[in-house]
């Protein structure tokens, strides 16, 4: 699946902010992480495409940016014991 960094900006700029206001413990690492990808979209050029690679055994998302195949964000489900230690965790820039 693919879309804008501009469409994509502005879901996580929704899901950051839910995920903030819960203010709990489960979501810590998710928050940082979609926090980190908000920043990281913020400064691309809006028409820029990103490919959203994920799959759900384990739950695992990759944020990747076509023109140069640059990994912006891999974040792993949080209830997935193969990642633990892993969940929220983005891919170095």
């Amino acid at each position: 699946m693919s879309t804008t960094a501009r469409e994509l900006l502005s879901i996580m700029k929704v899901r950051l902010s839910i995920l903030e206001s819960e203010g709990t413990e489960p979501h810590a690492s998710a928050a940082a992480a979609t926090r980190q990808l908000v920043e990281r979209l913020a400064v691309l050029p809006p028409s820029e495409v990103i490919q959203i690679e994920y799959t759900t055994e384990p739950l695992h998302a990759q944020y990747i940016r076509e023109s140069s195949r640059e990994v912006l964000a891999e974040v792993w489900g949080q209830n997935d014991p193969s990642a633990q230690g892993r969940s929220g965790k983005l891919a170095a820039p």
